[in-house]
């Protein structure tokens, strides 16, 4: 690498160029260097694609043990939710990174140009697995890259590039602790290295552990500790808010037309520790005898939303309100803790002058654990009429309701199937309950890696003085093997439960869920744990010839050739229980198991074609192409290919530009998935949740057609929560997605000031055939069906399965979404990168006389990012940048940037580093409004709509206290701002993978070598 860049001590270096290799014809100047982006050795970054760069001394000074924190503030970088440590999901328990905002599944993580071990049937490389402390420097190249490196670098190439030529012992500890919580993270290495064979060989070993304690919501309660709802607050109305200010909940301009101002207040689950009795009439309907019955329980007011219990059991009300929902957040972690294990290998011997033989192994322990609320249940349920723990009304109410049952009622509670008609002595009521004396749901993903890499590398020579000259060989075979062994604690058998409540020989019920009345033997027996498994492998073997085709006049024209074999395994094992869907409390899923395998031949050329020639200094084209040949029938034959332009105008100014094709094949869990039940966040435009502009008549109609009761439309008795479930699975037929990259820029490097670099450039990235859940998910299949289609025989309508009687979307009835090539993403915007070094006359007494101040700055515009969830209607568009929310995911705002100013001052580097992330709004408003919808809602019809801008300011050190010995420390977010506060967050009530969730974070370490 270039001295200058090697040296460079602020935090992410922006993308370099040949125009940064230093003067005057150093060694380091002058070396052949392979870039990521391109397998041709060259010299100079003189790359066409923009490389980021970050190295080791930025980690360090960043204070983040895990790289994937670091990755995640590149403004190229977009949170990742489920792969980050506030992800708190099940299965979880991994780090990954999302370039572009394209998904994790969409970039290729390499270590030392070779593809990393890949976890599960995602076939995804989890960063937890990545040895921080060997990082020698980071690459990033964002835009498509499979000509180069194969199927998944839609969005680029993540390269860490190893030290692995290392002498001696080092030692390196770090604490980091924040400010709100004192909550400790530790890390320890030791590395040791050494020549040997008189210096033909290098062995490098290297340990690691690491120890992350947990941090719940609850402890991070001002923004953390409810679960939110937007509201409308009243004053005089009765109930309290989170804040102690009265409260009803509403919503929408009528709020405040009322008088009321719209705010957040306090809500979470309907299912509630003392149970919430629903799916029964309504008070006040035709039967007269049911309506005597609740009269004389004390439920004559009873409306859809049902009746819950005293705590006692002894006594029903129908009065549920918000303020009964029971709050999820307390339990939930929000830092996920984490105990990692690693140990890495690098090694090399030259056998000959040309022949060199390398290895790298790998193995690393990762625990990392997810505690979720108490498990809820809210399904159909069977009751004995005469259950001896109701009082007799209420018994008089369930025989009221066995006897106005019509037909036959079938109820299924996980592998248990039961039928009830009138008179039979068996009553059916939906029990909504939080079955919080079972305990908090616990998860614990164990995943064992292990990846070994050996290979041979040298000098072919040349066939001819000017024909095939200075040739290079590399050949290699990687094999990776990650094993996860899930297991999860304190679910529900839903048959169990089931069983528990009805008597069995005219005994009373094990449980008796009326009040907060579960006992022990209740609790056991209801609950079960459940072990899953999961093994993911990997292989590939490549060979490649790279040199000198011939020469031209403009210089010599590079190339590289060569294969590549890969094959990715997966297999998935679930747990009976979680397989046969008899449990509640986690996501069930079937076996999943299945192979992809491909033959690749590639190549790339490098041609200079004007050197030295007024406004000319050089001009270099480049190109390359691969062709896959897949084992899918789906997918087959496919070329990708790229082209690209490099002008040297003079030592000044240089333009780059290049284009590029790329493809994605499914992967083993989009192909061979099972079905898995997601439950998460929508809307139901049928329920009470439908904005204004929703409520129509021809969504009426199609709410009516698909299940909903008619008196049941747009109330809040379709859906109590909007908490729904989904099932996803995997399609053997799926197609490659395909994707275009063009990137256009220019460098300035001026001559008056040689330690100034400016550069700008702009990229556009566009997908088709992107692989997602029918309609793009969820959320978008429910607006497809019942806002844009309105064709209740569509296949998005048909997607969606509600419970007959109400409405409802839950449990057991479950939408049905499945892959597809189905929809198109496109994303386009300018990153700019500046660095500026100096040196100063002064410096701090007792250290030195003079200094220096290194000045960088990255800055990213995101002009266009747009997700098209069906590709056959290509006008509906959702239009996110600037945006956030449940349609278009992570906040996305138009400018992100981080800088950093360092001064050095001989042993001593202070250093300040400035994050921005820009405002954001709400894509409830920003979507329909780019779409042209009529009726669009208003911005100030949504509770603080808009997140605004955050900056974050970070200050960290480093000295060497004498050879050998450092310590460094620092700051994050000295000011300790706290995240933007929104309901549309997945997570917190924020969007914990973009915003700092911690508070100020302090970190401290030292490192010693001999």
């Amino acid at each position: 690498m270039p001295a200058l860049a090697q040296q460079q001590n602020s935090a992410e270096t922006p993308a370099v160029t040949a125009a940064e290799q230093p003067q005057g014809g150093s060694d380091s100047a002058t070396a052949d260097i392979v870039v990521t982006g391109s397998r041709i050795a060259r010299n100079g970054f003189d790359a066409s694609t923009p490389v980021s760069v970050v190295g080791s001394e930025d980690i360090k000074l960043s204070g983040n043990v895990n790289v994937e924190k670091t990755l995640a503030q590149l403004p190229q970088v977009v949170g990742s939710q489920l792969g980050s440590a506030t992800s708190n999901t099940v299965p979880g328990g991994f780090a990954d990174v999302n370039l572009r905002g394209f998904g994790s599944t969409r970039n290729l993580v390499l270590v030392n140009g070779r593809r990393y071990a890949i976890y599960g049937p995602e076939q995804v490389t989890d960063l937890n697995t990545i040895p921080s402390s060997l990082i020698a420097r980071t690459e990033i190249v964002t835009g498509g890259s499979s000509a180069v490196y194969g199927s998944d670098a839609i969005t680029g190439v993540v390269n860490f590039i190893m030290r692995d030529d290392f002498e001696g012992v080092e030692a390196r500890a770090q604490l980091n602790m924040d400010r709100p919580t004192g909550t400790p993270v530790y890390t320890v290495d030791l590395t040791m290295g050494g020549n040997f064979a008189d210096g033909r060989g290098n062995l490098v070993v290297s340990g690691n552990y690491l120890k992350r304690n947990s941090i719940t919501r609850g402890q991070r309660g001002s923004f953390a500790y409810d679960s939110l709802n937007d509201g409308c607050i009243v004053p005089g109305s009765g109930g309290h808010d989170r804040a102690g200010t009265p409260f009803t909940p509403a919503s929408g301009l009528g709020c405040v037309a009322g008088g009321g101002e719209l705010g957040f207040v306090a809500g979470g689950s309907g299912d509630i520790p003392n149970g919430r009795f629903s799916g029964i009439p309504a008070a006040g309907g035709s039967n007269a005898a049911l309506n005597a019955a609740y009269a004389n329980a004390g439920l004559s007011a009873m409306t859809s939303r049902g009746f819950t219990f005293n705590d006692e059991g002894t006594a029903a009300r129908p009065q549920i309100t918000p303020q009964d929902d029971f709050n999820l957040g307390p339990d939930n972690y929000l830092i996920q803790p984490q105990k990692r294990w690693m140990i890495n290998s690098f090694g090399h011997y030259d056998f000959t002058d040309d022949i060199t033989g390398y290895m790298e192994l790998h193995y690393s322990g990762n625990v990392v654990n997810a505690r979720l609320a108490p498990t809820n249940v809210g399904s159909p349920t069977l009751f004995d009429v005469n259950n001896p723990y109701l009082t007799p009304q209420l018994q008089e109410v369930l025989r009221q309701l066995d006897l106005a049952e019509t037909g036959t009622t079938t109820v299924t509670s996980g592998t248990a199937t039961r039928t009830t008609t009138a008179g039979d002595g068996l009553a059916v009521l939906t029990a909504g309950r939080r079955y919080r004396e079972v305990g908090p749901r616990l998860a614990s993903e164990r995943r064992n890696v292990f990846r070994g890499a050996w290979g041979f590398k040298g000098n072919l020579g040349s066939v001819s003085d000017n024909v095939l000259t200075d040739l290079k060989f590399d050949a290699y075979y990687t094999y990776a093997r990650s094993e996860d062994t899930l297991l999860l604690q304190n679910a529900i058998s839903r048959s169990r439960l089931q069983a528990a409540l009805l008597s069995v020989n005219g005994a009373a019920p094990v449980c008796n869920i009326f009040g907060q009345n579960i006992s022990e033997a209740c609790a056991s027996a209801i609950r079960i744990n459940a072990t899953n498994s999961t093994i993911a492998t990997q292989q590939v073997a490549q060979a490649s010839v790279t040199g000198t085709l011939f020469q031209l006049p403009a210089g010599p024209v590079g190339f590289s050739s060569g294969y590549e074999w890969r094959k990715t395994s997966a297999t998935f094992t679930p747990d009976s229980f979680l397989a046969s869907g008899d449990v509640a409390g986690f996501n069930p899923g079937l076996p999943t198991k299945g192979s992809v395998s491909v033959n690749e031949i590639f190549g790339e050329l490098r041609v200079p074609l004007i050197h030295d020639t007024p406004f000319m200094e050089s001009l270099v084209a480049n190109g390359g192409f691969r062709y896959s040949d897949y084992s899918l029938s789906g997918i087959g034959g496919q070329w990708t290919y790229l082209g690209g332009l490099d002008w040297r105008v003079n030592r000044d100014l240089a333009f780059r530009g290049q284009y590029q094709r790329a493809i994605r094949a499914p992967n083993v869990n989009e192909l061979y998935g099972g079905v898995t039940r997601v439950v998460g966040v929508a809307t139901d435009p049928c329920s009470s949740r439908a904005s204004a502009a929703q409520r129509t008549d021809a969504v009426r109609a199609v709410c009516i057609a698909t299940g909903v009761p008619a008196g049941a439309v747009f109330t809040d008795a379709v859906q109590p929560n909007n908490i729904m479930p989904a099932d996803f699975g995997g399609n053997v037929n799926l197609g490659a997605e395909k994707s275009d990259t063009f990137t256009v820029g220019a460098v300035f490097t001026p001559s008056f000031a040689p330690k100034l670099y400016f550069s700008v450039d702009y990229f556009n990235i566009s997908l088709d055939g992107a692989i997602s859940s029918l309609g793009g998910g969820l959320q978008n299949t429910l607006n497809l069906c019942y806002t844009v289609i309105q064709d209740a025989n569509s296949e998005f309508c048909r997607a969606i399965v509600r419970n007959p009687n109400t409405g409802e979307i839950n449990d057991p009835y479950v939408a049905q979404i499945r892959n597809a090539n189905t929809g198109k993403l496109k994303t386009s915007g300018i990153d700019f990168a500046m660095r500026y070094s100096f040196d100063v006359g002064f410096g701090f007494p007792g250290l030195g006389s003079t200094s220096s101040f290194d000045i960088s700055s990255n800055l990213t515009y995101l002009d266009e990012f747009t997700s098209t969830p069906v590709a056959a209607l290509p006008d509906i568009k959702n239009e996110c940048a600037g945006a956030y929310g449940p349609t278009c995911g992570q906040p996305l705002p138009r400018w992100r940037a981080t800088s950093r100013i360092t001064w050095n001052v001989e042993d001593l580097s202070l250093s300040l580093r400035h994050r921005y992330i820009g405002k954001v709004t709400t894509d409830r408003y920003v979507v329909p409004h780019r779409q042209g919808a009529a009726n669009a809602p208003s911005l100030d019809s949504f509770a603080y709509p808009v997140l605004n801008d955050q900056n974050y300011f970070d200050l960290s050190f480093n000295y060497k206290l004498r050879e050998g010995m450092e310590i460094f420390g620092g700051a994050n977010n000295m000011f300790n701002n706290k995240p933007p506060v929104t309901t549309q967050g997945p997570n917190a009530n924020t969007f914990s993978a973009t915003y700092d969730v911690l508070g100020t974070e302090f970190f401290i370490g030292a490192s010693l070598k001999f």
